[in-house]
């Protein structure tokens, strides 16, 4: 019998049990409930532990041959990485030869492999210059001095100790490197090695010299999340095997087993033969038949579960891991391949670039015979936009750009240049560059040459365009300079303004209209932008950036009598650039004879007709560019 000892090791006397459970920890602080046992030594969680078990050699590369998933984890990050590669910055010729130089060492693809043997537990790329002393530094690169490059797993490789002199370029790198597979292989100095490590492993008690230069493989920290996802599913299959069984229950079916095993055999074979042959199944009067079906409920939503933790273990969204659709209402996955990109990126600039330009320091001498200051790379976009999205993106920008210069904040010289820099760094004008520099040759300036269109430019103090004390250079042609003035003395006096569009599917609109049952269809469709009585500077008026303007079918639209007497017959929609551009002009001193604008088109003047029988037109309006106008006596 069981004897009951308290925690001094004294037996307890059933008569005089304790209820107080004792409180025996592991050492480590945290909560603790003597009333629950939570946090005690009859919790369970308290017993967790975190046991690290290395993996050999043999086990990595086998899982990485043979399950989907660990290729797929192991190879993406190390495709990506790479897959949009790097654009140089330098001068055309520089450029095709340092690419030319790429693809004949086949640096990308080379790359990606160190890259994938790193994340499988260190990788190495060696540079050779041909030289018959490889324990020694390298040499100072030159023009061709880069003869090959190779690329090794860790498992390849022999690291010496290592170096521990602070004072040494090369200290914490091993001493030297050596080629497994030949005693006499020479040792390799490392400055002719660049290493790609793995997952980082500090340099704690118990942690060997390689694994902690080397680095342990994604594996490791991956594995039992996979296994698990990889049983579910494997799991599942074989249920399905399993999700419906026959169930025959036969009359003496024990007492025939054991007294003739063949006669039962054949009847349970012939019943079989019936069900699938002739379809249909044939017993005694006092047999049954049924079947079990296993219910599978719930299981593609927990192999999903168990996948969606690989992801995340993996640092791979979902939709590019298993190559699905986004998952949830409205889910578009733009924010996890957002999220995506930016580990590729962090990892492109923490990890690859060191390495990278490890390998420039020998690649672009041995291209170009030197090593320019000026030349340099930037890690291609990951993504690039849609047609559509870098014109609305250019768009934004020019209209940014636009607001500076009305603005006068920076001087338009610099406004140039930095406008031009940002249209050369977008690549979104090919030969951009090449024709700016034509363009410079040539004397030629932003804007073109207003003299030859006989306007002369504002003299540096003010005044007009060349005319009499202006501070400018007048125009040696006296004629003309009086032209000129009384030119844009005209011009620039204020006016009245009347600003339309005119509706330039006249026909689509006109259609609908006698369908409608209008009979006196206007002749001139358009939509009034501004009707100012209060007479403006037309120049202040800015412009719209869209000459043609498209209003995309459906959306709200009216068809309702406008007017003191209701006599317009109007067609009613929405248009955020008209309003806006009404509201600009108002803002800069135009009037208008009503307190709020609505877009319109006046479809007939007067006549007689059921506007509640009207169904609103619901097509395209395609409006034509912005005419200025002074309103005529009258109001015309």
């Amino acid at each position: 019998m069981a004897q009951l000892l308290d925690h001094r090791g004294n037996p307890i006397q059933s008569a005089a049990r304790s209820n107080v459970v004792p409180m025996v920890r592991d050492g480590l602080g945290g909560l603790v409930n003597g009333m629950t046992g939570a946090g005690t030594g009859i919790d369970r969680s308290v017993w967790d532990s975190w046991h690290f078990v290395p993996m050999t050699p043999h086990e990595i590369v086998s899982g990485y041959r043979s399950n989907w998933l660990l290729g797929k984890i192991v190879d993406i990050p190390a495709e990506d990485m790479v897959r949009e590669w790097r654009d140089w910055q330098a001068d055309e010729a520089q450029i095709e030869t340092l690419e030319e130089a790429e693809r004949n060492f086949d640096i990308v693809g080379k790359v990606q492999q160190a890259i994938a043997y790193g994340r499988l537990g260190g990788g190495a790329m060696l540079l050779g210059y041909g030289d018959a002393t490889p324990e020694a530094p390298a040499p100072q690169p030159g023009k061709d001095s880069l003869k090959y490059v190779h690329v090794f797993n860790r498992w390849e490789l022999t690291i010496g100790e290592e170096q521990r002199d602070i004072t040494s370029l090369w200290f914490g790198q091993p001493q030297y490197f050596q080629i497994n597979g030949k005693l006499d292989n020479p040792k390799i100095h490392p400055s002719r090695v660049i290493v790609f490590k793995g997952s980082p492993v500090p340099r704690f008690p118990g942690v060997t010299w390689e694994d902690h230069f080397w680095g342990d493989s994604i594996v490791f920290r991956i594995d039992r999340a996979v296994k698990n996802a990889i049983k579910a599913n494997d799991g599942f299959a074989r249920m399905i095997d399993e999700a419906k069984i026959d169930i025959y229950r036969l009359s003496g079916f024990m007492q025939n087993l054991i007294s003739n095993e063949d006669e039962v055999r054949k009847r349970v074979q012939y019943t079989d033969a019936g069900k699938s042959s002739l379809r249909g199944v044939y017993l005694d009067k006092d047999d049954e038949f049924t079947q079990r079906q296993l219910s599978l409920t719930g299981m593609p939503e927990m192999i999903e579960a168990l996948l969606s933790v690989v992801a995340g273990a993996a640092d791979i969204p979902a939709t590019r891991l298993l190559g699905r659709a986004p998952q949830g209402m409205n889910s578009t996955g733009d924010h996890d391949e957002q999220n995506y990109h930016t580990m590729i990126r962090s990892k492109q600039r923490l990890y690859l670039s060191p390495s990278v330009d490890r390998l420039d320091a020998t690649l672009i001498p041995s291209a170009l015979g030197s090593r320019p200051k000026e030349i340099s790379y930037k890690w291609s976009p990951l993504s690039m936009p849609s047609e559509k999205e870098q014109a609305e993106t250019n768009k934004l920008k020019a209209e940014t750009i636009k607001i500076y210069v009305d603005a006068a904040l920076l001087p338009s010289s610099a406004i140039e240049k930095a406008t031009q820099s940002m249209l050369s760094d977008d690549q979104w004008l090919p030969g951009l560059d090449k024709a700016l520099a034509e363009a410079e040759a040539a004397g030629e300036e932003p804007g073109g040459d207003e003299s030859e269109l006989g306007i002369v430019p504002l003299g540096e103090k003010g005044g007009g365009q060349g005319s009499a004390g202006s501070g400018g250079n007048a125009d040696p042609n006296p004629a003309r300079r009086a032209v000129n003035d009384a030119w844009m003395m005209e011009d620039w006096a204020p006016k009245t303004l009347y600003v339309s569009r005119a509706v330039e599917n006249r026909e689509d609109i006109v259609k609908w209209a006698r369908s409608q049952g209008f009979t006196d269809i206007a002749e001139d469709l358009h939509v009034t932008i501004t009707y100012s009585r209060t007479p403006v500077d037309w120049m202040a008026m800015g412009e719209s950036w869209r000459g043609k303007l498209e209003i995309e079918p459906g959306g709200p639209r009216l068809v309702e009598a406008l007017g003191p007497d209701g006599k317009y017959k109007a067609l009613l929609f929405t248009a955020y650039e008209l309003v806006s551009r009404n509201a600009e002009m108002r803002e800069k001193g135009a009037s208008f004879d009503w307190p709020e604008y609505q877009p319109h088109i006046s479809i007939q003047v007067g006549g007689d007709i059921d506007l509640a029988t009207v169904k609103p037109y619901t097509g395209k309006i395609v409006l034509g560019p912005e005419i200025f106008e002074e309103i005529r006596s009258g109001g015309e």
